[in-house]
């Protein structure tokens, strides 16, 4: 008789969602947002190449503004599109660790009377593995990029993008750009997302031992 590895399957959906929800959203967007930046720029640039007679520079000036205006409109746009995939990522992780260990839960329950405690959502979750499955996800290598996007999102929800104290102290700060905001370009999303994929590969190999030392071998 064949098994069917629950944990596998779910490892896979984490994986198509990753790269074929998150990744695929924020790239269309991003593309319909570079392409109508470069146009105007471009359109701009033209403009203030053509002025020849402008005795005060007021003309000049003018464009030269409506150029800066467009820069820090563009850096807008892709500090919201950051804060759409953030979103999108962490919340993607919350469902998979509470699917991995839901999975478990006939055959290692969590204890009513055990308080998982924890400084945040993520911490609870940390300690509730330990007790009930014995792994620990601090260990596990893509942790870091876990922490580092479930927080990345607090600070996009509650300060505007700007990083809290949790953000500056608890992760590398990868995800700020040149205005101190939580940022993405299409090259950080792709190694974020290489890395949440490992994490999760690496939990859904622990997760399915797990499962396997305690379910009795079957046969046909």
């Amino acid at each position: 008789m064949v098994e069917f590895d629950l944990f596998k399957f779910e490892g896979q959906m984490f994986q198509e969602s990753l790269n074929h929800r998150v990744r695929e959203a924020y790239l269309a967007a991003y593309s319909v947002l570079e392409k109508a930046y470069g146009e105007r720029q471009e359109e701009l640039c033209k403009q203030l190449n053509s002025i020849t007679e402008d005795v005060d520079g007021e003309q000049r000036a003018l464009t030269g503004e409506v150029i800066g205006y467009e820069e820090t409109r563009w850096l807008e746009q892709t500090e919201a599109l950051a804060a759409m995939a953030i979103a999108l990522l962490a919340s993607l992780n919350k469902s998979f660790l509470d699917a991995q260990k839901r999975m478990l839960n006939k055959t290692y329950p969590a204890d009513p009377k055990e308080k998982y405690t924890g400084k945040s959502e993520l911490l609870k979750l940390v300690t509730e593995y330990r007790a009930r499955f014995n792994i620990d996800l601090v260990k596990i290598d893509g942790f870091e990029t876990v922490r580092e996007v479930t927080l990345a999102r607090n600070c996009c929800l509650h300060w505007g993008g700007s990083p809290d104290e949790d953000y500056k102290t608890q992760t590398n700060q990868r995800l700020l750009d040149t205005s101190g905001i939580i940022n993405l370009t299409p090259e950080q999303l792709d190694s974020i997302i290489g890395e949440l994929s490992q994490f999760g590969k690496s939990l859904n190999a622990l997760m399915s031992e797990v499962w396997k030392n305690h379910t009795p071998s079957q046969s046909s």
